[in-house]
């Protein structure tokens, strides 16, 4: 049992954004299995070490599409970036330093900060990522 499913309509038309945010879906159910099944603070802090480096990573593809296609969005768009990479390295720290145990209720927080990132911010991304690459494409002949 997953604590999250991919469904179609997380997909934003764009290759590697979607294959990332399949990446992050795939890392944050796999600590809730972790959880699920009682693995220890150290496996799960390391879990959620990688979950904090392909987030960075992932939120840097998204940043420079963003530059280089010149979004009006970027400042919005980056400022929730930082937020959530700043939510995941507290929860990664408390989790180390046994000031918490990862709970429901801190799973319900990353899946609601995926969803809520996926289907908010990114689709507007994607909107405009994809409005940019029509012309693009239609001038080379493809």
């Amino acid at each position: 049992m997953s604590l999250l499913r991919w469904k179609d309509e997380y997909l934003t038309g764009v290759e590697e954004i979607d294959e990332q945010h399949r990446r992050l879906f795939d890392l944050v159910n796999g600590i809730y299995d972790m959880m699920r099944h009682g693995r220890g603070q150290e496996a799960i802090t390391e879990a959620l070490s990688e979950l904090f480096e392909y987030t960075r990573f992932h939120f840097s593809v998204e940043e420079k599409f963003m530059a280089d296609t010149k979004y009006a969005g970027v400042s919005g768009h980056s400022e929730e970036h930082e937020r959530l990479l700043n939510q995941i390295r507290d929860l990664r720290c408390e989790a180390r330093d046994g000031r918490i145990v990862m709970s429901m209720n801190e799973m319900y927080f990353l899946k609601d900060w995926l969803l809520t990132h996926f289907q908010g911010p990114d689709k507007g991304l994607a909107v405009h990522l994809l409005n940019r690459a029509i012309p693009v494409i239609e001038s080379v002949g493809l």
